[in-house]
C-alpha cells in the first residue's frame, strides 16, 4: 500500500452523495496550484499530489447519480498536509451515520496537524469531531436549523462566507469555497502559485496578506487561551456592530477583567485589535476595484465614511481612494 505523506498530499474527501461539483472544484484548483508550483521550480515542492479519496477507496455515487472514482482509500494517506471535504446536497444526517470511520480519522489527523477544509454542508462531517464545539464554523444557508440542532457547542456563523478556527477551515458555498481554496493555496504554496491560479480561474477576491497573517499569528504568542479565543472571535466577527460585553460574557469573563488580560497578552485593547483588522482587511479589499470606497467601509464594520476615511490615512498615511490608486500602480510596473 502506497503512502501518501504530509509534505505533498492534499486529498479530497469524496462520499455517497458528495456534489460532484465540489470534488471536481478543489482537484482542479488544487491541481492548478500543484502545476504552478512545477513551473516556478521550487526546491522540494514539485511533488505536490492532489487525490481524491474514499472511506474504502471505492467508487462513489455522487448526488446526480454519476460514479467517482477516488485515487484512494483513507488508509493510503499518510498525513496530508490538506484535507478538504466535500460538500454533500442531502441527507447529510445519514451520511454522518454511515461514515463514522472517517469521522474518526478526520478527528486523529486534525489532532495531528493536518489543516482540514470543509466545503458547505461538508461541515458536518467536520463538527461530528467534537472538534468544532466552541469554535467558529459556516454552514450552507438552508442547512443551519438542522446544523444548530445537532451542533449546539458550535460557534455557527451562517452569515460568513468563510471561517478559519486555528487549522480548521469552513466556507459556507459553493463559490465561497473558490475563496477558501486560493487563500489555503497563498498559505501554503505561496502568492506566486495563488496568482498564477487566480490568473488561471478569472478569480480576483481579497484575501488577507502574508504580512497581516504574520503580525496576527505574532500577536498570539502567549498562553492566554481566553484572549486567544477573544482574537479569533473578533477577526472572525469584524465587520459586526458588537459590544465587549457580548464577548466578555460569551467568554466568562467581566468587561475589565477582559480589558485587562487583553492588553497583557497581546500589548493592545481589544478596540485596537479590532481596527487592526478591520483596516487591514480594507486595505485587501481597496486592491480590487470591485467595491467603492464607501462600500468597503461598510464591508469591514464603519458605516460613516468620512470616520473610516480618518482612521484608514491614521494608519496608512494615505486616504483609501489614495492607497488604491498606488496599488494599482505598483500592480502595472510589477
Amino acid at each position: 500500500m502506497q503512502k501518501h505523506n504530509r509534505s505533498g498530499t492534499v486529498a479530497i474527501l469524496a462520499f455517497d452523495g458528495s456534489m460532484e461539483m465540489s470534488v471536481a472544484l478543489a482537484r482542479d484548483i488544487f491541481y492548478a496550484g500543484a502545476v504552478a508550483l512545477r513551473h516556478q521550480g521550487v526546491p522540494g515542492q514539485s511533488e505536490k499530489r492532489v487525490l481524491v479519496a474514499s472511506e474504502t477507496g471505492k467508487p462513489v455515487t455522487t448526488f446526480n447519480g454519476s460514479l467517482l472514482q477516488p485515487n484512494c482509500s483513507i488508509d493510503e494517506l499518510d498525513q496530508p498536509e490538506l484535507i478538504i471535504v466535500s460538500g454533500i446536497w442531502d441527507g447529510v444526517e445519514t451520511v454522518v451515520e454511515k461514515y463514522r470511520k472517517t469521522v474518526d480519522w478526520l478527528r486523529g489527523q486534525a489532532k495531528g496537524g493536518a489543516r482540514i477544509a470543509c466545503l458547505h454542508t461538508g461541515t458536518f462531517l467536520m463538527a461530528e469531531t467534537g472538534l468544532l464545539d466552541g469554535k467558529s464554523a459556516t454552514i450552507y444557508w438552508r442547512m443551519v436549523d438542522l446544523f444548530r440542532n445537532r451542533y449546539p457547542r458550535v460557534i455557527l456563523q451562517p452569515e460568513k462566507n468563510l471561517t478559519v478556527a486555528e487549522n480548521l477551515y469552513c466556507s459556507s458555498g459553493v463559490f465561497s469555497g473558490f475563496e477558501m481554496a486560493m487563500y489555503l493555496i497563498e498559505k501554503l504554496w505561496g502568492m506566486h502559485a495563488a496568482s498564477r491560479v487566480s490568473r488561471h480561474f478569472m478569480m480576483d477576491a481579497p484575501r488577507p496578506s502574508a504580512e497581516f497573517e504574520l503580525a496576527m499569528t505574532a500577536k498570539k504568542q502567549h498562553d492566554d487561551k481566553k484572549v486567544k479565543l477573544a482574537q479569533e472571535w473578533i477577526e472572525n466577527n469584524f465587520s459586526s456592530n458588537f459590544l465587549l460585553e457580548e464577548l466578555a460574557d460569551r467568554l466568562g469573563l467581566s468587561l475589565r477583567s477582559l480589558r485587562r488580560r487583553f492588553k497583557e497578552a497581546t500589548g493592545e485593547t481589544p478596540m485596537q485589535y479590532l481596527q487592526d483588522v478591520r483596516l487591514e482587511t480594507a486595505k485587501q479589499l481597496l486592491t480590487s476595484d470591485i467595491l467603492s470606497v464607501d462600500q468597503v467601509g461598510y464591508r469591514v464594520g464603519y458605516d460613516d465614511r468620512s470616520y473610516f476615511s480618518r482612521l484608514f490615512k491614521q494608519k496608512t498615511k494615505l486616504s483609501p481612494g489614495e492607497y488604491r490608486k498606488a496599488a494599482f500602480k505598483d500592480e502595472q510596473g510589477a
